[in-house]
């Protein structure tokens, strides 16, 4: 099975999000950073984890995004194919 660019990348901020989890929102330009991901399309991929309800947003100065469920309730295989579509 082949992943994505987007695919990956969704899985790189899930991750760095879920070793963050319980520590408060963390904010788009230190996900990019540290995954080395381009910030725009990051922001792009959020929105689409948001729309699904993997992460949600908050909003202001310490702002950032927050996993909505624990990490050990979301697979790997439910972000790719919220990313990426069916894996079969």
């Amino acid at each position: 099975m082949r992943v994505s660019r987007k695919g990956e990348y969704a899985l790189r901020a899930m991750i760095d999000l879920s070793l963050r989890y319980g520590e408060g929102p963390v904010a788009v330009a230190e996900i990019a950073r540290r995954g080395g991901i381009p910030k725009e399309f990051l922001q792009q991929i959020l929105l689409q984890l948001r729309q699904a309800g993997l992460v949600q947003s908050v909003r202001g100065p310490s702002g950032g995004y927050t996993l909505m469920r624990a990490p050990a309730a979301i697979t790997l295989a439910e972000v790719l194919r919220e990313i990426d579509g069916p894996l079969a």
